[in-house]
C-alpha cells in the first residue's frame, strides 16, 4: 500500500498559530506605542526643561551682552513681571515677561526675545500664579520699594501645547532664588 504525504497543517494548527501571533502582537503594539510616544514626549520635555533653564540663566548670570541680576548695583523697579535694574557695567537692563515671553530690554533699546530661539508658536512661559518675580525685603517680607529689595525669587513655567504627556507634549516648571547684593 502506498504512503500518501499531505503537506498542509490542519485547522487546529492553524488556529493555534493566529492565537499565538495576535497575544504576541497585542504585547508588542503596547511597546511599540511606548516607544513612539517616548521618543516625541521626551524631546518636547527635555526642549522646555532647557527653554526654561536658558531663561533663568540669562536672567541671573548675563550673556555676553550684559550682566545678569547677580550682578545688580541698583534696583530702580519691581512688578510681578517686570524688574529694571542697573548692573556694574552701569548697563539699564529690564526683564519683562509679556505674552507668555521672557523679553530683555537693554540701555532702552527695544525688547529682545529670550532666549532668542524660543519658538514664535506653541510655547508659552508663564509664572507662577501669575507672576514671574516675587520680591522680599531683609525680613523677607514683601518690600515697599525697589530700593528695599534684597532677596528675588523667579519661577518659570515653560509649556509646549498643553504640557501633557498625553498629548505628547512638555512642560517646565523651575524657580531659582537670588540674594541682591547691590554691588557698589
Amino acid at each position: 500500500m502506498a504512503y500518501k504525504c499531505k503537506g498542509g497543517f490542519t485547522l487546529v494548527e492553524l488556529i493555534m498559530v493566529m492565537g499565538i501571533i495576535g497575544i504576541l502582537g497585542l504585547g508588542g503594539s503596547f511597546i511599540m506605542t511606548y516607544l513612539v510616544r517616548s521618543m516625541v514626549f521626551i524631546p518636547n520635555q527635555l526642549n522646555m526643561d532647557m527653554l526654561a533653564t536658558d531663561v533663568l540663566d540669562i536672567m541671573i548670570e548675563g550673556d555676553p551682552q550684559g550682566k545678569g541680576l547677580r550682578f545688580s548695583k541698583s534696583i530702580t523697579n519691581i512688578n510681578p513681571n517686570e524688574i529694571t535694574f542697573n548692573n556694574q557695567d552701569n548697563q539699564v537692563i529690564r526683564y519683562r515677561l509679556v505674552g507668555n515671553k521672557v523679553y530683555r530690554s537693554m540701555n532702552g533699546a527695544p525688547d529682545q526675545l529670550i532666549p532668542y530661539y524660543t519658538p514664535a508658536n506653541g510655547v508659552t512661559m508663564t509664572g507662577k500664579n501669575g507672576a514671574l518675580f516675587a520680591y522680599f525685603d531683609s525680613s523677607e517680607q514683601t518690600p515697599g520699594a525697589a530700593a528695599n529689595v534684597r532677596r528675588i525669587e523667579i519661577t518659570l513655567i515653560a509649556t509646549s501645547g498643553s504640557g501633557r504627556a498625553e498629548e505628547w507634549e512638555g512642560r517646565s516648571e523651575q524657580s531659582t532664588s537670588i540674594a541682591v547684593k547691590k554691588f557698589q
